[in-house]
């Protein structure tokens, strides 16, 4: 059953699902992923993104997802983004919690305003119904009431906030054109009660953004009754002692990057952690 617009139910308390390197297909832009693709990287010209450490300290964990479109051509041709399509079918209607952090580093030169957009492919006239793709598309310069970019701090941006966040779509669709017209997300909802996720949930930074160097983490999506917060790092820290065995302790970490020698270390320093 579609929620009305606006009015999902509230989400119970958020996942946290650590998101490395090791978990993501890095493709060119415009590719398309392997069925079973949980996340894919995808970038354009000299667009780059890593997992890494910090920068400062991050809303979630140890690091981060660093994004770099530097412009080098200067023609807006760079590009990167990463896209979850685990959350693929889910209801628009249902979502009730959307929000990301942005850190803008300050040797940016693009246009002040700019940080990483939020992105979601969706069927706006549901998946019983031929066609209908679209981009729906969050950026924070069309939030103004969430305040301004500010270089050199985390940043948390409220993408629903309570239906009322501004979206544009890529194409025209019921109740929103294409590109120019800025609506909330119920009025989105509103003309589209059948919208659901079709593709790719993530983070984007492209065309309009030469010269930026941002980062992203705790990005975040609830419906209905579910809740998960992508915690994006370059590595995964032992926080279980489960996390140890079967050769787990190989991959995991200390907090501070260093690896164990053993499992016992592994298991050692997850108990003096409690």
């Amino acid at each position: 059953m579609t929620a009305a617009a606006g009015l999902g139910a509230r989400a119970a308390g958020c996942d946290t699902v650590v998101v490395t390197n090791d978990d993501v297909v890095r493709l060119p832009h415009g590719s398309t992923p392997a069925p079973g693709t949980h996340w894919a990287l995808y970038t354009r010209q000299n667009g780059t993104g890593d997992f890494v450490t910090g920068p400062l300290t991050p809303p979630s964990g140890v690091g981060s997802l660093s994004l770099k479109t530097p412009g080098a051509v200067a023609n807006g041709s760079d590009k990167v983004y990463l896209f979850n399509y685990d959350q693929v079918g889910t209801v628009l209607g249902s979502v009730n919690a959307i929000s990301y952090s942005t850190y803008r580093d300050v040797s940016s030169t693009a246009t002040a305003v700019q940080a990483p957009a939020l992105n979601i492919e969706v069927d706006f006239n549901g998946p019983e119904v031929a066609g209908g793709f679209t981009t729906l598309v969050f950026e924070p310069v069309y939030n103004t009431a969430q305040g301004p970019v500010i270089p050199g701090q985390w940043q948390i941006w409220d993408a629903y906030a309570g239906g009322n966040a501004v979206w544009w779509s890529t194409k025209d669709i019921p109740g929103v054109c294409a590109f120019n017209c800025f609506v909330t997300w119920n009025q989105i909802l509103a003309a589209n009660p059948d919208a659901t996720i079709l593709g790719g949930f993530g983070v984007n930074q492209g065309g309009g953004n030469d010269g930026l160097i941002a980062n992203v983490d705790a990005l975040k999506l609830g419906a209905a009754d579910s809740c998960v917060t992508y915690d994006f790092e370059p590595y995964r820290v032992a926080t279980t002692k489960d996390a140890c065995k079967n050769g787990g302790w190989q991959s995991a970490k200390r907090a501070d990057g260093s690896a164990f020698k053993n499992q016992g270390q592994c298991v050692s320093y997850v108990e003096a952690a409690k």
